[in-house]
């Protein structure tokens, strides 16, 4: 089965993009910035936050998409799955980086936390999750793979 999840911020930005691009993970063909550049990422999170004077708080998120190893998936078709779904978030900046050194494909996306068009900071209620879990599913399905499984409403028994 596959899984989308937002990954508690451990690591300082340039140590999480440090961490995502290491070479012994990864390909270069696998590491695409969306709306950057990813060898500059760094600068140019950074230099968006100055520019709407959000520097304080939370930095980046980290977004980790695996998918099943029961899907028939390389790691280009996953990275482009990666680009995609980094896509959904517009106006913010992304790093998509796929990484081989695993059993199962993954891919691991540093999404600049304030948005390069309005300065607006991301935030995520519950309800967005679900639709970011609906995107990434409808993605899975227009490439023949497994979905994620949503979790169990508290509020609702089932039949």
């Amino acid at each position: 089965m596959a899984s989308v999840k937002f990954v508690a911020v451990s690591r300082s930005l340039k140590g999480i993009i440090d961490y995502v691009k290491d070479r012994e993970k990864t390909d270069e063909r696998l590491i695409t910035g969306v709306n950057c550049v990813a060898e500059s990422a760094l600068d140019e999170f950074e230099s968006v936050k100055k520019e709407f004077h959000k520097t304080d708080g939370r930095a980046y998120y980290h977004i980790v998409q695996a998918f099943s190893p029961d899907d028939p998936l390389d790691f280009d078709t996953a990275h482009e799955i990666g680009i995609k779904f980094a896509e959904h978030f517009s106006g913010f900046q992304c790093v998509v980086v796929t990484h081989m050194n695993t059993a199962h494909i993954h891919n691991h996306i540093i999404m600049n936390s304030v948005s390069f068009e309005d300065g607006r900071k991301f935030h995520q209620s519950a309800q967005e999750m679900r639709q970011v879990k609906e995107f990434v599913n409808d993605l899975c399905r227009e490439y023949g793979l497994s979905v994620t499984e949503s979790k169990a409403d508290p509020k609702r028994i089932p039949d």
